[in-house]
């Protein structure tokens, strides 16, 4: 995704944030409380910079699902767990030959949270993670040279697993009665082995997040959200992501 068609992206999404707030100022001024009790399910596409030596495209095209449920065991404090399933495709020339190349990520996260409110409509948040599962699974090519002529080029299966710590600061704000803001700096970092090479690899992941939720009534939230993550591993880089989400809050 080039530069030009991301501000679009994140111009469509600011419009679209602006319109539901308008259209909830009639409800009231009054914000609700905010609450760390919710079921949640999220889904996204993402463009990851493709790092190859001759990518076919610049980035890597990907979509993700997700379920997180987060519940509050006293006032200030709060328990989570998330899952999700990540799928992306690298479309790269190797040695002559095109070749598309998939991975296929599966994470699962348990951490706690402490939250605090400034006044009646602004939450500021803490999050500490722990990765308990971490497993990719992805196809690399394999180059069988030729005695004359050009190699054959295949693909094998290798996979990673491993796991993590990480960590959270967030913010939730109330535009109007309805429309939530919440934007949230994280960082993961995973430790993780190579069972078809023996290789120990370790990762680092920093992401700013910014979403909108548009409360329905009964406990529902409508959701839309962009973000934007570096990683210390160059293959998975420059990720950005557009994704919708629903919350159900208890």
């Amino acid at each position: 995704m080039t530069g030009a068609r991301w501000r679009s992206t994140t111009g469509r999404f600011a419009k679209l944030v602006a319109l539901a707030s308008l259209a909830s100022l009639s409800a009231g001024a009054n914000a609700d409380e905010f609450s760390y009790s919710y079921l949640e399910v999220s889904a996204d596409l993402s463009r990851t910079r493709n790092m190859a030596e001759a990518p076919l495209e610049d980035d890597a095209k990907g979509r993700l699902f997700a379920i997180a449920g987060s519940v509050e065991v006293l006032d200030a404090f709060y328990v989570k767990g998330a899952w999700s399933r990540e799928t992306k495709t690298f479309g790269n020339d190797v040695a002559g030959t095109p070749v598309d190349l998939e991975s296929r990520q599966t994470l699962a996260i348990l951490g706690a949270g402490y939250h605090t409110e400034t006044g009646e409509r602004t939450s500021f948040y803490a999050e500490a993670l722990m990765i308990v599962d971490f497993r990719v699974e992805h196809s690399v090519p394999l180059v069988t040279p030729s005695v004359s002529g050009t190699p054959t080029v295949t693909t094998v299966q290798s996979g990673i697993e491993g796991n993590g710590l990480g960590g959270a600061l967030g913010v939730r704000h109330w535009i109007s009665e309805n429309v939530e803001l919440e934007g949230q700096l994280s960082r993961l970092h995973t430790s993780a082995d190579v069972p078809r090479t023996g290789r120990e690899i370790s990762d680092s992941e920093t992401m700013l997040r910014l979403a909108a939720h548009v409360h329905a009534g009964g406990g529902l939230s409508v959701g839309g959200y962009l973000s934007y993550s570096k990683h210390t591993d160059p293959n998975f880089d420059d990720i950005r992501k557009l994704g919708i989400s629903l919350r159900y809050h208890f």
